[in-house]
């Protein structure tokens, strides 16, 4: 089943109903609660169900049915459902465009937003956060300072064993949160976790250099995907692909128009 947007309408389907059954359809939430039965409509051997999702993630769906004889059938399937921000780290529309692939069909179109959205984490892991957004951070307590794991614009919030702190300064170069005032420094609470820094980062205005090793990245993709597929598409050999910090084969291409913010990510 094809993944669908928060707040679009979903259909699920059993094809194979056991000969004269009445097939009932439960369905369970990412949170694992459950959710009202929805009405279905049932042919001589099919059975279709519609509902609104109002939560991104994995959706269970389990259909049962009796058949004449008296024997059980059942059809499980998942449901997945984008988050309300799927972190494009470029539009679908421009990726489509640069693919030349005006023609693609519904299904092809699913899957370059798939490669869009998996592109963001291969090339996040080369330059750090490119999607602005908010990221938490825990600490341990008892230190002058905690050294954020991104470079950060901006923070949010602290806590400190759960009460909200005021008097903190953060150096926005270094990307370091410190206890207390430039004039009066102090240690942070003490404490396992005690120390929970929310933050934004990511860039406003994503470089054309970034966006360009994404396109290329899912490019690249796109393409192994249609070899799978029988297509004539030409591709290099494994020895051009480079290896991200986290260990993703990407194009050096890729790599290469990363280089300039190469740095952000915290290479070793």
């Amino acid at each position: 089943m094809a993944s669908i947007d928060l707040g679009a309408t979903a259909t699920l389907e059993w094809g194979t109903v056991p000969s004269g059954g009445a097939p009932s359809l439960s369905i369970v939430r990412p949170d694992g609660t459950s959710i009202a039965t929805p009405a279905s409509t049932t042919g001589p051997t099919s059975a279709t169900a519609k509902f609104t999702p109002s939560m991104p993630g994995r959706h269970l769906a389990r259909w049962t049915a009796f058949a004449m004889d008296g024997t059980m059938g059942a059809h499980v399937d998942v449901l997945d459902v984008w988050p309300a921000d799927p972190l494009f780290i470029i539009p679908v529309g421009e990726m489509k465009t640069g693919l030349n692939a005006d023609h693609a069909t519904a299904a092809q179109l699913e899957d370059m937003r798939l490669f869009v959205a998996a592109a963001t984490p291969v090339i996040e892991d080369i330059v750090g956060p490119v999607v602005h957004r908010q990221f938490t951070q825990v600490a341990d307590g008892g230190a002058h300072a905690v050294v954020l794991q991104h470079r950060a614009d901006a923070v949010v919030s602290i806590t400190e064993l759960g009460s909200p702190l005021a008097d903190f300064v953060f150096d926005e170069d270094a990307s370091i949160v410190y206890a207390g005032r430039q004039l009066a420094p102090r240690l942070f609470m003490p404490g396992i976790r005690a120390v929970v820094v929310t933050f934004t980062a990511g860039y406003q205005v994503i470089p054309a250099n970034i966006r360009l090793a994404a396109r290329e990245l899912v490019r690249h993709w796109w393409q192994i995907g249609m070899q799978s597929q029988g297509g004539s598409v030409r591709r290099g050999s494994a020895s051009d692909d480079v290896f991200t910090p986290s260990g993703f084969a990407v194009p050096r291409r890729v790599m290469e128009l990363c280089a300039a913010d190469e740095g952000v990510g915290g290479f070793a």
